[in-house]
């Protein structure tokens, strides 16, 4: 942001930037609880943090910007420009803007849509992004394109547009082969075949698919064309720059005050502690490395990782992997990587107790030979187990044996509720020291190492006391002027890697920062010899280093971040979602790889594999008595089963979730208990509608839980009871629905009517016994009560199934119900109700997708409405659709309808098409009713109905109740013209 062309410095906390971001994409009236939902959803108080945004929001941009009342916020952005705003009204009809104008507007588009602020763990503000984001790809896709096509005449300018084309999505071929075309127009030969094997090698490794002909009939072209080869010059230095190492500053520089504050924060009497918070870049990772030579090996350090923001204990477990080599073993620290470690034992033989007292006692061992250094980096991502241990720790060490030094970027920490709970707790026995920038002598010391002469004073210039900015500066390309930003100088020297190394270092970033070297290679899908010396090549360049344990690291999580954010939002997501799978092998035998795989998979819209993730992550997180994370996790993974379509998989996670959820926070005082007890009833309803017995004891339980600690022993007590109860009430409920379905197919089928009530009655009787609501019982009874002709139980019934249906989002029996309830009201005359569920049904078949429901809801309306035009277009349809028992039906209906009017010709007409239906797929019931109709009219057909058959249907249980009042109405007018002396055809 920038105000009368100056920068405007945001507020550092990502949910404020957030907030921002979202005030502004969509300018109007947003209520507090809104925005409270969507950013602190999980907050202990979401209001509160709310207030505190809106103040720094306030501070930066000015009071009058932010516009709030007790109940709405909003931004008054009079005399404010927007980007997306700018776009949203260009954005209607792309081609009708000059292209003076479409290049305007793409220049707007300098990266994602609010970058580096998704908030995954938001998961509100997280989808409302990514839907953002993807409309807004769109219209850049589309502003590129009609550039692309508008530029033909200039090449150059039309190869510019055509690679961000293919930048935005690496899988769209038809982008590769422009690039193609337009590079051979220009007479790169070379350039051409490379980017033709490069989206060769991308489909093959990423897609595991060939690229179509098209591609190969534009590379054919580099055969009829002679090849352009690189000037000897530049070939060797391209060379030169791939292999010649960065410089690196020889010492530490500066900081000399904040040592001193340091040292003497850790000089007094009571806690040694300091945190020192700053920008990205600032120096505080170098600062603590400088702080730790002066221990020697007595220091404990680690570094916090955003995507392991739920692994309990996760910077303690790696600061015990970081303990320097050569440091004197310890009793205790054989015990904690024996334990911790190695996974020799079991999580749940792992407790709380166990894991402070023995971190108690490594830091008692290690401080016999001096005070002992906690050094933790980007603590704004500790997770809430770690702050526990780390308080535990300073209350029982408060006469300076151990020394505390923690790191964080200003702003973020005042997002991490623990860390701001840690920090308050500690009140004035904390030192906080903030770094600002290198004042000019360091500045220049720091680039004088770097740089040659003449180009320092440019340097510190541009840096701005920033050493990881001006470290970059110095090694930027010597051949020309330093780039004007930092994100300008990573992306610079990101772009003069080789493909090789490009691509391990873009699937290092989805990983994080740290990750084993061997788990990216086989990510990467390259050969090792490849991948090695992509590794090397990365090494030389700063942009990551290997590390003794076999890992690789980024030298700095902005340069993580400038690789990251040069991959394309599709290709993003693909390579999350490998990265989940891979992951996932390891997930049962290592469950703190479960909360990697539920990142990973949330950022590649995995939900299934989500859910098993925060699973597994929370079981772990409970068994480690790290209850917040667990709860947490919880929370993450009922998102994801939410996503997932009725059946038991997402039962049964769900109830596993809902478990971690009150196992978590047994014991605290509850602000939502009933919403819990809501969801898990529900749940169970749900589980025992599926037969899944372990599912509703599971949820029985959970329940016996929550009322013991509302105070409601006598419902705990029956919770309890139901839980032992629930494998028999399964097994019976099985055999109900057994029952209950047999007798709705013979029903349906119109076969064996007597056996089908006698199944339907006792599937009825052992489900109220057993006190089970089926929607196959509800079904069954509904259509033996519509077979015998009372219409009202039926519709009642079939409403009844409908709701068990919808309860369970069974959207087949759903559809099957509302077309029963459909017909049921238009032969009870009620023709809103008719029309509401065949309007239903409609809309039901748009959401499937299923063939003949939309037309046959269409034929419902028509006939309640008495569109003729309607019905027959309706007819016609169901024809296309090839549903001749429903089409029977239909016009046997308007048959009876045209005949009561007086139409005789065309019911009969009507009745004839009915029959052969009918005929052609067996279905007795219409047949008859055909026949009978034509019978009551006079008239032939192939096979006319005789005085006996009319007789004989008019009182036959193998028919409904409707057939066997138009075979009684025609046998009765048969016998009426007898007794007149008519004689009819066939008498």
């Amino acid at each position: 942001m920038s105000f009368n062309g100056r920068k405007i410095d945001l507020p550092a906390s990502k949910k404020t930037r957030g907030l921002l971001g979202y005030l502004l994409a969509r300018p109007v009236p947003r209520t507090r609880s809104e925005l409270c939902d969507l950013l602190w959803e999980d907050a202990e108080d979401p209001r509160g943090a709310l207030r505190w945004s809106l103040s720094k929001l306030r501070t930066t941009l000015g009071p009058t910007i932010i516009v709030a009342n007790r109940n709405t916020v909003e931004l008054n952005t009079n005399g404010i420009s927007v980007d997306v705003a700018m776009i949203d009204a260009a954005s209607g009809d792309i081609k009708s803007h000059t292209t003076e104008e479409l290049t305007s507007l793409e220049a707007l588009f300098r990266g994602e849509f609010l970058n580096d602020l998704e908030l995954s763990d938001c998961y509100g503000f997280y989808e409302w992004c990514q839907s953002e984001r993807s409309k807004y790809g769109r219209v850049h896709t589309h502003i590129l394109e009609t550039l692309v096509d508008r530029n033909r005449t200039h090449p150059g300018a039309a190869l510019e547009y055509a690679h961000r084309l293919v930048g935005r999505n690496p899988f769209d071929e038809s982008a590769h082969i422009r690039v193609v075309e337009l590079l051979l127009s220009l007479g790169r030969q070379e350039e051409a075949a490379a980017q033709v094997a490069q989206c060769r090698k991308i489909f093959q490794l990423e897609l595991g698919v060939e690229p179509s002909p098209a591609l190969d009939m534009a590379g054919q072209a580099l055969l009829t064309t002679t090849k352009q080869r690189i000037p000897e010059g530049e070939r060797q230095e391209s060379s030169k720059l791939s292999s010649e190492p960065l410089p690196a500053p020889k010492k530490f520089i500066g900081r000399a005050t904040q040592i001193r504050l340091i040292r003497s924060a850790f000089s007094g009497h009571g806690p040694a502690l300091a945190l020192i918070v700053g920008t990205p870049g600032i120096g505080k990772s170098a600062l603590l490395s400088e702080i730790a030579k002066g221990y020697g090996l007595r220091h404990l350090s680690a570094c916090a990782i955003e995507v392991e923001r739920s692994r309990p204990f996760g910077v303690w477990i790696d600061a015990l992997r970081n303990l320097p080599p050569g440091a004197s073993a310890t009793k205790a620290q054989d015990t904690l990587r024996d334990r911790l470690l190695s996974g020799k034992d079991k999580p749940e033989a792992l407790t709380e107790q166990w894991v402070f007292d023995s971190f108690r006692q490594l830091m008692t061992e290690l401080a016999q030979e001096g005070p002992v250094l906690i050094a933790l980096d980007d603590v704004q991502w500790i997770e809430p187990s770690s702050c526990a241990l780390l308080s535990y720790l300073i209350r029982h060490f408060d006469d300076g044996r151990i020394h505390v030094c923690l790191a964080a970027r200003a702003g973020e920490v005042d997002d991490n509720d623990a860390v701001q709970t840690l920090i308050s707790g500690l009140g004035n026995n904390l030192h906080r020291i903030t770094l600002t920038g290198l004042t000019g002598i360091e500045a220049s010391a720091l680039a004088q190492q770097l740089a040659p002469a003449d180009k320092v004073p440019d340097i510190v210039a541009k840096a701005q006391g920033n050493p990881f900015y001006l470290i970059e500066l110095a090694r930027a390309d010597r051949r020309g002027p330093a780039e004007a930003t930092l994100r300008e100088t990573l992306a610079t020297r990101i772009e003069r890697m080789s493909q090789p190394a490009a691509n391990i270092a873009s699937w290092a970033s989805i990983f994080g920062r740290s990750i084993p070297a061997d788990t990216v290679i086989s990510a990467s899908g390259m050969d090792l010899t490849s991948a090695l010396e992509a590794i090397e090549e990365l090494e030389r360049h700063g942009v990551i280093e290997s590390l003794e344990t076999g890992s690789i690291e980024f030298t700095h999580d902005l340069v993580k971040n400038a690789v990251y954010e040069r991959i394309s939002n599709a290709r993003r997501r693909l390579m999350h979602s490998r990265v989940a799978e891979l992951l996932a092998w390891e997930m049962a035998e290592d469950p703190s790889q479960a909360a990697r795989v539920l990142h990973q998979s949330t950022l590649s819209n995995q939900h299934l594999l989500a859910a098993r993730a925060a699973v597994i992550a929370g079981q772990n997180a409970l068994r480690s008595f790290a209850n917040s994370e667990a709860s947490d996790l919880a929370r993450k993974g009922l998102f994801h089963a939410e996503k997932l379509g009725i059946g038991s998989d997402r039962i049964s996670l769900a109830m596993s979730l809902l478990g971690i959820q009150v196992l978590a926070t047994s014991g605290i005082a509850r602000s939502t208990p009933s919403r819990l007890t809501t969801e898990i009833r529900s749940l169970i309803s749900r589980a025992s509608q599926q037969a899944m017995a372990e599912e509703v004891a599971q949820g029985e339980y959970l329940l016996s839980v929550l009322f013991q600690e509302m105070g409601d022993p006598e419902a705990a007590g029956l919770a309890t009871t139901r839980a032992a109860d629930a494998a028999r009430q399964i097994e019976a409920q099985k055999k109900i629905r057994q029952l209950a379905n047999s007798a709705r197919c013979l029903l349906e089928l119109g076969k064996d009517i007597a056996k089908a009530a006698d199944l339907s009655r006792d599937a009825d009787l052992l489900a109220r016994q057993e006190g089970v609501a089926d929607v196959e019982v509800a079904w069954s009874c509904g259509l033996l009560a519509y077979w015998q002709g009372n219409l009202d139980v039926a519709a009642t019934n079939i409403e009844c199934a409908l709701d068990l249906a919808r309860d369970v989002e069974d959207h087949w029996r759903e559809s099957k119900c509302l077309t029963w309830a459909a017909k049921i009201a238009l032969e009870q005359n009620r023709l809103d109700a008719a029309i509401g569920h065949a309007t239903e049904l409609g809309s039901l078949a748009a959401k499937i997708g299923e063939g003949s429901m939309a037309p046959l809801s269409c034929a419902f309306i028509a006939i309640a409405k008495q569109n003729a035009k309607g019905l027959s277009d309706a007819i016609e349809a169901l024809k296309g659709a090839d549903d001749k028992s429903h089409l029977a039906y239909i016009l046997n209906f308007a048959a009876d309808r045209l005949q009561k009017r007086g139409d005789a010709s065309r019911a009969i007409d009507f009745a004839r098409m009915a029959y052969r239906f009918a005929d052609d797929v067996g279905n007795n019931n219409e047949k008859v009713f055909a026949q009978s109709l034509i019978a009551l009219s006079e008239s032939e057909i192939d096979s006319p109905a005789t005085l006996e058959e009319l007789e004989e249907w008019s009182s036959s249980p193998e028919l409904t109740a409707r057939v066997q009042r138009m075979a009684g109405a025609a046998r009765k007018h048969r016998r009426q013209r007898r007794h007149d002396g008519g004689q009819s055809p066939n008498a």
